[in-house]
């Protein structure tokens, strides 16, 4: 992995080293010119072991989840690449058939190249740093082994030049040894490794290749490496392997009658599979500028592949990262808690120190020397758990994404260099700006260990802040209007008013309303329904950082609002108390010590909503997601796809089907979706800026699918009321289109593909819009034809995604079809999967591949889920975060309140109930922030949720409450585990031991 968030990876990996080179330069100048205070910091990590090791437990979190996500960032990455290499081997580029001099090719190549096409390239090629050329011949068949009664309906057949295929490393056997191409007789075909596993061929084995009406026995000569010359193709978009085998170019060109007839060049630049791309861009400028008006195109598909691989790579290591931030949030909020912790315990030492005549400084340095030992500490311990971690989610990605492309764990050693260093960097910031504010004490108040008397004159700086809040969030607010960047418009949005609420308080405003009303006001700009905020504030652009930037921003409002009415808060608890006279007491003692310390408990509050927010939002939205993908609208009506390659037409589908004695009477309607390009077509926004053409898929409906099927759409153009209006448009109209849901505009599309086509201009919120031109072109004539889109498919409709017109603008733009699919409903929907199996069965000769649409839809959405539950996992990390900060929390405290429990045992408290006391209080702390995170995280999720799916009154909303419910319980009850045995132990302090505590 290159780079992270679009900075270079060792650009951050020198910056890194060079601030943590920083932080050990400044501590060691404290260790070497202030040995005393640099002892006296350090001495107290091992008076208590115990509560030393909660501390660098928690410290420690922070650098595992940074670790954890880079980690995974680079297996993806090198996964993915590797593939590519694995794949590709030498073939740098591919020289096909195009208009305009570009190319992309997916699995096959349909369109066949000119007689002289090779001897073109060769002079093109000349001094342009290229190592070889490979003529290929690309087909699909149907194949069957016969013995095994096994089949491959839809399998690659290419064929190579023997003779220049040497320059290209020739074919490999799985052990590394050549097949010698040219030596295979008439009959004779290698097989990839992928095809030898479905249909259990091996050497020597006969299999049946169907080629249009006519079948063909073959034998396998050998099995090769799954590779793309030998016929094991990688879709460019999915990274679905489609398996395939390989035979001289001269026995295909017979075995399909079309005598000196090619499909591609392959290119191999100079240097290995590793190297040779990287002269890609310079080869294929090169070659472009030669092949001028050839009506030959380049198609990078190293480049573009190795590309699109780190692309993902980066997208994975994005989406950690962004989501890990909540709980690297939180484990700063605990470095803060703790550092606080520390010092109220040590108040009166503090105090007897700056008496002598320590100076603050000096206090701090103290303090950043012991909070330093402790980051670097667990700085390594993170990094080494965090490639434990990163290798866990690489196996779980594993099982997931096993099928499409080879999952190994690999971790960069810059990676964890930079999360060895950010770690230690953050958490070294975090305790000198604690270090910072705990240094601040009136030294009498310090020694005779009693409350600091707050001044209640008004102070300048007040002002002073409270202008820079109203500038920078003026500012910010304004770069958000200006860049349209959310992110900005957010942050200044909310900002501001903690300008005004200072001011306000200078002025003698009550502190209660003034902050209760910045609190409201931040939960109501976050949860405000999309189009509210659009009516008011204008649309703006949104990327996955806003995730975090709203969770932020939400939980503080919330913690601002509960800790300014904790008296109410505890006024209830402390009342549903009289019901259990028993525990009243304690229920009383709980209640008082987070009410009158609030700074702690807020900080406790908030880390706490942090975590449980972040997991209930990803939770509900991937619920929701699950079941709008499977909900009854989601196959259109359809039931079955039966898929036909090549170009192939069955023409009547059920009366093929009769003709091998399928029963059809089951079908209760069919209907005809066909494809002009097997891989993505090209189209743009007439008109738009941007001229350049996107891929995207595009089919063309007959009128049995318009009529029969059950299409909706969530958007209509003007003077279209209803979905039957659109699709009569769709029947009678030339050059109409709709377009699936998600070739709109989406907000925090991260990853997403930059060559794809979008329909900008239009959101979706607008439920009527004028029409849409847009432009289609035929790749082979380069000719452009404008059609309007007058309707945008429901997003519940999962089974559809492109751009779908009538077949006759079809015909008319393109001219021709390579893949026709059939689709069927059925009157028991529920036979879908075995009625699929035999349509396939009886269509294999014509190489038809039939599909269960649930079957398709019910596995994505298992791949979708299964990454959900990956994520969720990772975030689940944060909740080690709140278990190690409610052990500290219950550690301190009873260190800290030793002579106040001394004080509750001598007037008779019995051990148990100051015991439950400890308990009551981290129930509540724990219970309040658990609630506020579900409080936020739900509607969050709603409104992210409702403007992806449509609009509120379209998509019915669902909340998961039992994965909510096992969130909750479990995160209150091991809170309560780890403040049960601290304690115990306060419970069993003795009377006369506690009073003489110092």
């Amino acid at each position: 992995m290159n780079d992270l968030l679009g900075i270079p990876m060792s650009t951050m990996m020198t910056a890194l080293l060079a601030l943590l080179g920083l932080c050990l330069l400044s501590v060691a100048w404290v260790a070497w010119r202030r040995p005393v205070v640099f002892k006296l910091g350090v001495r107290n990590i091992p008076r208590r072991r115990a509560q030393t090791t909660l501390i660098v437990a928690g410290l420690m979190l922070s650098t595992l989840i940074i670790a954890a996500a880079l980690g995974t960032g680079d297996t993806v990455n090198h996964s993915v690449t590797g593939d590519v290499y694995t794949n590709l081997g030498p073939v740098d580029e591919l020289i096909v058939a195009s208009h305009d001099g570009e190319a992309r090719t997916d699995l096959v190549t349909s369109q066949t190249l000119a007689p002289s096409a090779l001897s073109t390239v060769e002079r093109a090629a000349e001094g342009s740093g290229v190592d070889g050329l490979l003529p290929m011949l690309d087909t699909r068949v149907p194949v069957r082994h016969e013995a095994r009664q096994l089949a491959e309906p839809a399998a690659v057949l290419t064929g190579l030049d023997p003779e220049r295929l040497a320059r290209f490393g020739g074919l490999k056997d799985p052990h590394g040894k050549t097949i010698d191409l040219a030596a295979l007789p008439a009959d004779g075909v290698v097989i990839g490794e992928k095809l030898a596993g479905e249909i259990e061929a091996k050497a020597g084995d006969r299999v049946t290749v169907f080629v249009g009406d006519t079948t063909h026995e073959l034998t396998v000569a050998a099995v090769a490496e799954n590779s793309y010359l030998g016929g094991t193709r990688r879709s460019r978009g999915s990274y679905l392997e489609v398996p395939g085998m390989a035979m001289p170019l001269a026995h295909l060109q017979a075995l399909l009658g079309r005598p000196g007839e090619i499909s591609a060049i392959a290119v191999s630049n100079r240097g290995d599979a590793r190297e040779g791309y990287t002269q890609s861009e310079t080869t294929a400028a090169a070659l472009r500028g030669a092949l001028t008006g050839t009506g030959l195109g380049v198609d990078e598909i190293k480049q573009d592949r190795v590309d699109d691989a780190e692309q993902i790579g980066k997208t994975f290591t994005t989406i950690f990262v962004v989501l890990g931030l909540f709980s690297i949030a939180s484990g700063v909020l605990l470095i803060v808690l703790i550092f606080t912790m520390l010092a109220s315990e040590r108040r009166a030492e503090m105090g007897m120190e700056r008496a002598v005549g320590t100076q603050r400084r000096q206090l701090i340095q103290q303090f950043i020397a012991e909070g330093s030992v402790y980051a670097l500490g667990a700085g390594l311990v993170g990094a080494a758990l965090g490639v434990l971690a990163a290798v866990g989610i690489a196996q779980g990605m594993k099982l997931i994404f096993g099928d499409y492309a080879p999952i190994e764990p690999y971790i960069a050693p810059r990676s964890m260099i930079v999360a060895y260093c950010l770690g230690v960097v953050i958490t070294f910031f975090a305790v000198v700006g604690s270090s910072w504010k705990i240094s601040r004490l009136n030294v009498v108040a310090a020694i005779r260990d009693i409350p600091e008397e707050s001044s209640p004159a008004r102070r300048l700086r007040t002002l002073v802040w409270a202008g820079l809040l109203l500038v920078g969030g003026a500012l910010l607010a304004l770069l958000g209007v200006s860049s349209t960047n959310e992110m900005f418009f957010g942050a200044g949005m909310c900002l501001w008013p903690f300008g005004v609420a200072m001011v306000l308080r200078f002025f003698g405003v009550p502190g209660r309303l003034v902050f209760s009303a910045v609190g409201l006001y931040i939960l109501g700009f976050w949860l405000m329904p999309k189009d509210w905020s659009e009516a008011l504030f204008g649309t703006y652009e949104t990327e996955i950082t806003i995730f975090f930037i709203s969770g932020i921003f939400m939980v503080i409002g919330a913690t601002i609002l509960v800790i300014n009415n904790t008296d109410l808060l505890l006024a209830g608890v402390s009342r549903l108390g009289g019901l259990f006279r028993g525990a009243l007491p304690a229920i009383r003692t709980a209640v008082a010590y987070p009410a009158a310390a609030r700074g702690r408990t807020g900080l406790t509050i908030a880390m706490f909503s942090l975590i449980v927010f972040s997991l209930v939002m990803i939770a509900t939205m991937s619920a929701n997601f699950a079941n709008l993908t499977l909900g009854d609208e989601a196959n259109a009506g359809w039931h079955i796809r039966a898929d036909v390659a090549g170009g192939q037409s069955l023409g009547d589908f059920t009366g093929a089907l009769e003709h091998k004695g399928v029963d059809t009477g089951r079908f209760t309607a069919t209907g005809v979706v066909t494809n002009p390009n097997e891989f993505d077509s090209e189209a743009r926004v007439a008109g738009a800026a941007d001229p350049t053409w996107k891929n995207y898929p595009v089919f063309g409906m007959d009128r049995d699918f318009l009529e029969k099927g059950a299409l909706s759409f969530q958007q209509r153009a003007e003077g279209l009321g209803s979905d039957a209006d659109v699709i009569a448009a769709l029947l009678t109209q030339p050059d109409v289109a709709v377009v699936d849901s998600l070739a709109l505009p989406q907000t925090g599309n991260i990853g997403a593909d930059p060559d794809a086509f979008v329909l900008k201009g239009l959101t979706a919120t607008e439920k009527i819009f004028a029409p849409r031109p847009i432009e289609l072109v035929d790749p082979r004539t380069g000719e452009a034809r404008t059609v309007s889109v007058i309707g945008v498919l429901d997003s519940k409709i999962g089974s559809l995604s492109g751009i779908y017109t009538n077949q006759a603008t079809i015909d008319a733009v393109y001219g021709r079809t390579t893949v026709t699919s059939y689709f069927a409903a059925l009157s028991t929907p529920r036979d879908a999967t075995r009625v699929a199996r035999e349509v396939e069965s009886a269509l294999l000769s014509s190489g038809v591949q039939a599909t269960s649409i649930h079957d398709e839809l019910k596995d994505a959405q298992k791949q979708e889920a299964g990454f959900l539950y990956i994520i969720q996992g990772f975030m689940g990390l944060g909740l080690f975060v709140g278990v190690a900060a409610i052990g500290v929390i219950a550690f301190r405290s009873v260190v800290e309140r030793r002579q106040q429990i001394g004080m509750l045992r001598a007037i008779g408290f019995p051990t148990e109930l100051v015991s439950l006391s400890f308990l009551i209080e981290a129930a509540f702390v724990v219970g309040i922030g658990a609630l506020c995170g579900t409080l936020l995280g739900i509607p969050l999720a709603y409104n992210l949720f409702t403007n992806e799916a449509g609009s509120s009154a379209d998509v019915a909303f669902m909340v998961p409450w039992q994965i909510i419910g096992t969130i909750l319980v479990s995160t209150v009850a091991v809170a309560l585990l780890m403040t049960w045995l601290p304690s115990r132990q306060a419970g069993r302090i003795a009377p006369a031991e506690a009073l003489r505590y110092e």
